[in-house]
């Protein structure tokens, strides 16, 4: 929730009519003058809502904070792209020039959350996909047929809650489907069911135990131009079994291929001779290695770690460090593994916009912080380009 929210400034800013509407949706204030002028109605309207009960404010609150936090440029757009991937042309196209009728992104984003609430969840749903982490990724095939009938979803259903059962949970499973542009990636969201919870909690004044049935959350994103598979299930310590079932279940395959790893070979990056070359058209301006960990030794090997900020970008202030701690320690070249990277990309304003940036880690042998947002993309292309990435699947075993 956001910590600047304050209810009068959102009436003051929202809206008479769709204020309106969400209180009848909710049914509440039915005896409301909605016909006071703006300066009264704000004050009056917040009296109202510290007449209710502390449970009603609360979800108003959290709606109307929810709303404000999302009313900006770029969810709206994300609505654009939502409503165009749920929806068939004509009424895609309607929902999308209603919702620039509203005035200003507050009343647009507040519209569609009355009007098309799959749309709006979807959005929520998507923006919060670009801030996982996705650690493991698995090379399964360029421009595999990826199912989308329910028969492929039960599928996959049935093979999620197969493992959980086991554990005693995943009794109930439901899996939802979108589609994302920019690159195209198929994302899968699965949520089976959880172990029970038992908490206290109130009923009429009386403090009673409660059961709840909480769901887990398994991610699934298959971009067909890279092959690449992505798993983010942040209670899982491995992935393989989940990746297992989607190779089977959507996309036909009779598991996960053979040696289908990706790898993060950072070797290069001790190499005096590399170069962080980047595509003028990507508008980097500035490319930094931040900090090198290597393995120092064969036998009960140390680790080393050497951090710097280049001042004008490049590999080597932190290659230069590392290299010379290595040296220090009078360790022969075959002797050292590099285990982690942390880069900085630093990219120019574009459009009027502003500056970007992104800062990541990469560590042996196929973890990385990268998300799934537009600029972590570009660095996710670079990471193939400057050959840190190997793939232990070979080309003629792409879609085996």
């Amino acid at each position: 929730m956001s910590r600047n929210f304050s209810f009068k400034t959102f009436f003051r800013s929202v809206s008479v009519d769709l204020l309106q509407r969400y209180f009848s949706n909710q049914h509440l204030l039915d005896d409301f003058d909605w016909s006071q002028d703006s300066v009264t109605l704000a004050d009056a309207l917040f009296a109202q809502i510290e007449r209710l009960s502390d449970n009603h404010a609360a979800l108003i609150e959290q709606d109307f904070a929810t709303i404000t936090e999302l009313a900006d440029e770029s969810f709206v757009l994300e609505l654009h792209a939502v409503a165009r991937s749920l929806y068939d042309g004509d009424r895609a196209e309607q929902i999308v020039d209603t919702l620039m009728q509203q005035s200003g992104f507050l009343n647009q984003v507040f519209w569609i959350s009355l009007e098309q609430p799959t749309v709006f969840e979807t959005a929520i749903q998507l923006e919060r996909m670009e801030h996982m982490t996705f650690k493991e990724d698995c090379l399964v095939g360029k421009h595999l047929p990826c199912a989308a009938d329910e028969e492929a979803i039960e599928k996959l259903k049935e093979r999620i809650q197969k493992f959980f059962k086991r554990q005693r949970r995943g009794r109930n499973c439901q899996i939802d489907r979108y589609v994302r542009q920019n690159p195209t990636r198929y994302c899968f969201f699965a949520y089976p069911e959880d172990y029970p919870r038992r908490d206290l909690t109130y009923k009429s004044s009386r403090l009673v135990p409660d059961v709840r049935r909480p769901v887990m959350e398994i991610v699934f994103i298959y971009e067909p131009s890279s092959g690449n598979l992505k798993v983010h299930a942040s209670k899982m310590r491995k992935v393989e079994v989940m990746q297992d079932a989607f190779c089977k279940a959507i996309l036909g395959l009779p598991g996960i291929p053979n040696g289908s790893t990706r790898v993060y070979d950072l070797s290069r990056l001790l190499d005096t001779a590399f170069r962080f070359v980047t595509d003028p058209t990507d508008h980097i301006e500035e490319v930094s290695l931040k900090m090198l960990k290597v393995a120092i030794g064969a036998n009960k090997p140390r680790k080393l770690t050497c951090e710097g900020t280049p001042v004008n970008g490049g590999a080597e202030l932190v290659q230069k460090m590392t290299l010379e701690a290595i040296t220090a320690c009078s360790t022969p070249a075959d002797a050292v593994q590099v285990l982690a990277a942390k880069i900085a990309m630093k990219f120019s304003a574009v459009d009027g916009g502003r500056k970007k940036s992104v800062t990541f880690t990469l560590t042996a042998p196929s973890s990385s912080d990268l998300e799934d947002k537009p600029h972590h993309h570009i660095a996710r292309k670079y990471m193939e380009r400057w050959k840190l990435v190997r793939t232990l699947l070979a080309d003629s075993e792409e879609a085996a």
